[in-house]
């Protein structure tokens, strides 16, 4: 059995081991589960060598803006409150140049 992970592109196949590191910093190692893959973003894939698609990748790069994005989110609190933002750079336009990528993505 294929599996493919759409995020990181990596490929696995069934009965190989691999080493993850988990939430609360523990390592995996060892043969996974199908529900452990699934857990950590794979998908079963019937054709051995696939390609990702084009909408396959414009789904993984959403995934990816929406993870940065959220991680600015304490930087946008930051700034509501009224600290000091200049040690950040400029978040700002980083932050609204992700946003202007995934309008044109969705």
């Amino acid at each position: 059995m294929e599996y493919f992970n759409k995020k990181t592109k990596e490929r696995y196949t069934s009965g190989q081991s691999i080493t993850r590191r988990l939430e609360g910093g523990k390592i995996f190692s060892g043969v996974p589960t199908a529900e452990q893959l699934t857990d950590w973003g794979f998908k079963e894939v019937l054709i051995k060598d696939y390609e990702p698609t084009i909408v396959d990748e414009r789904e993984a790069r959403i995934e990816e803006i929406h993870e940065q994005l959220s991680n600015m989110d304490y930087l946008t609190s930051k700034f509501i409150d009224g600290e000091d933002m200049s040690q950040y750079g400029d978040w700002q336009e980083q932050r609204r140049q992700l946003r202007q990528e995934l309008r044109k993505l969705e």
